[in-house]
């Protein structure tokens, strides 16, 4: 291959490497009909935590249908960047606290810089970013936030408000499509693909499960951040009980800082078909597991958009955060602890005594697992 027959400007080109229709299907570019050559150049910049990033994916098909031909590169944490194994929406992802992400920042051109958060040290990444147009926020010379659009200044403006915040009714796919300057109506679900060897893997694991009746997840955690985003221990335990008694079997889903919770479940729901999905899976295999449930019980947390990345109905507890920002697709029901004038607080830890996640019954959230089942059954 000479380089006059290389498409240098095409999608599949890796450098250092053979691009894949050439190693997989022995392509060439002279006559290759796979060549996609780059119309766009995006840069989304977007950190937070890892359920903050996952739902963030569901801009992908809107970025691509406004941008036809783009290439994307999304720049998050480290922490994060597993999320976009096996996306075939993101072609390249750069990590924070890398030398070669502030290199390629340095001497790369993106034709358009995204950045959805007034997050100073995502801003800051999005104004130090080559970029011919910016959307969403940056950071200036003074370390103000600056939005660069009536939507963005809007968005800005919530997050400052606990007034505005705890008004608001829109959902944050609406609300952040308006800040990036995007069609809502291009917005579908967040976009999370387990591998093939953990699909067939968790499909074995789930095979192999003594008894018959539905597979339910319950997500045991919500991260560390706000404590009373997590449904009560005593809760879990009596849902677990019904649940089980109403002839459902029950997956526990949580991560590295739920082992002590399963451990405690497992063990107060002995003889019952509860079981552990572990708590050291991989993006990957957390979203197979979800595959396999029927329903999700969860709080606002990463499950809920993992679920709907998997299309799989969820039941979700609120308290803290905002009920109205969570899109659930059509697919879940939102419960929300009643008689409360707190709720939406965005409060680490409250005094008050029962706190919101106390005040969602576990009768509740059986009936309205068994409403998602029943309609999956029609």
């Amino acid at each position: 291959m000479t380089e006059f027959d290389l498409k240098t400007d095409c999608r599949h080109v890796k450098w250092d490497r053979p691009c894949a229709p050439h190693k997989q299907r022995s392509k060439v570019c002279a006559t290759c009909d796979e060549y996609a050559p780059i119309r766009h150049r995006i840069l989304m910049v977007k950190l937070a935590a890892t359920g903050d990033v996952l739902r963030t994916t569901s801009f992908l098909r809107a970025i691509h249908a406004t941008w036809p031909g783009a290439k994307v590169t999304w720049l998050t944490r480290k922490g994060a960047a597993a999320l976009f194994d096996g996306n075939p929406l993101v072609d390249d992802v750069l990590v924070t606290d890398d030398a070669i992400t502030a290199a390629r920042l340095a001497t790369e051109t993106f034709d358009v810089v995204l950045c959805p958060d007034a997050d100073p040290d995502a801003a800051v990444l999005a104004a130090m970013a080559k970029g011919k147009e910016r959307r969403g926020y940056v950071r200036d010379a003074q370390g103000r936030i600056v939005a660069l659009s009536p939507g963005a200044q809007r968005w800005l403006t919530m997050g400052l408000s606990d007034s505005t915040k705890q008004a608001n009714t829109e959902t944050y796919q609406k609300l952040v499509a308006e800040v990036l300057g995007l069609d809502p109506q291009l917005v579908s679900e967040p976009v999370l693909e387990p591998h093939a060897r953990d699909a067939a893997a968790v499909r074995a694991f789930v095979q192999g499960l003594p008894g018959t009746g539905p597979i339910i997840g319950l997500n045991t955690g919500a991260g560390g951040r706000w404590a009373y985003k997590v449904w009560t221990r005593e809760h879990q335990r009596t849902f677990l009980q019904i649940a089980t008694a109403a002839g459902v079997r029950v997956l526990l889903l949580g991560g590295p800082e739920e082992v002590e919770t399963h451990m405690d479940l497992l063990a107060g729901a002995a003889g019952r078909p509860v079981f552990d999905g572990g708590n050291h899976n991989s993006f990957s295999r957390f979203a197979a597991l979800v595959d396999q449930c029927r329903v999700v019980v969860t709080s606002d947390s990463l499950a809920v958009h993992v679920a709907a990345a998997r299309k799989v109905p969820a039941v979700v507890l609120f308290g803290p955060t905002s009920a109205a920002e969570i899109e659930l697709y059509g697919r879940g029901t939102k419960l929300v602890p009643q008689g409360l004038d707190c709720l939406c607080c965005y409060l680490p830890r409250c005094d008050r005594v029962p706190h919101c996640q106390a005040l969602i019954p576990p009768a509740q959230v059986l009936q309205a697992v068994q409403h998602w089942l029943a309609a999956a059954a029609r």
